[in-house]
């Protein structure tokens, strides 16, 4: 199986927001063919919720139309996909980036990792990094990864979201997503980056 640049496990608000962010630099000359993986198991706490204060969001959207949305949007790119599956296990390749073991057999490997499966449950094995008590969740059972202030855990490793210790907010959620694509995306072009929803012009595109 060819290597994939980045898996990001967790198809919620965090997850999908980084990936779509991560995607909309395609066109830029420094993002070469690289591609994005969303391992998602359809667990997202998000299917639970009716959205009233969420800026940009029609009042009484559910979070279930509203995943499905940001698929949608997900799937303009053709540089991103989303795969059903379930993460198992996840272990440092001897040569570089992760190796990630789904419930379907299959082992895909990629360059680098973003974790976004929420602060409720920790199901995935192989890491050395536990989590920790959320100081922003409310409920003593709720977890964080600790990170180094720009979510990144160990290098190659991220964290997004309720699990980067973000609070159970549609926007606090996605727009922790967005940051950690922000982090990525600036490394993949060697220096500070940002991707804007602008009118295309040259300039914009490098």
């Amino acid at each position: 199986m060819a290597i994939i640049d980045l898996i990001i496990i967790g198809g919620g608000a965090s997850g999908l927001s980084c990936a779509i962010t991560l995607a909309s630099a395609h066109r830029k000359p420094w993002f070469g063919d690289r591609r994005i993986l969303v391992v998602d198991d359809d667990r997202s706490d998000l299917n639970q919720a009716i959205l009233y204060n969420a800026p940009g969001v029609s009042p009484g959207t559910t979070g279930t139309e509203l995943l499905q949305e940001l698929r949608t949007q997900l799937e303009q790119f053709s540089v991103a996909s989303v795969l059903e599956s379930r993460a198992l296990r996840i272990r440092r390749h001897p040569d570089s980036g992760f190796e990630v073991a789904l419930d379907d057999g299959t082992t895909p490997r990629c360059e680098a990792l973003v974790l976004a499966t929420g602060y409720k449950r920790w199901e995935v094995e192989g890491l050395s990094n536990d989590p920790v008590r959320h100081p922003r969740g409310g409920k003593s059972n709720r977890i964080m990864l600790e990170h180094n202030g720009i979510y990144l855990v160990e290098p190659d490793l991220h964290v997004a979201g309720l699990l980067a210790g973000g609070s159970s907010q549609f926007a606090i959620a996605a727009g922790i997503g967005a940051q950690v694509a922000v982090e990525i995306l600036s490394d993949w072009a060697g220096k500070r980056t940002h991707v804007h929803d602008v009118i295309s012009s040259e300039k914009n595109q490098s």
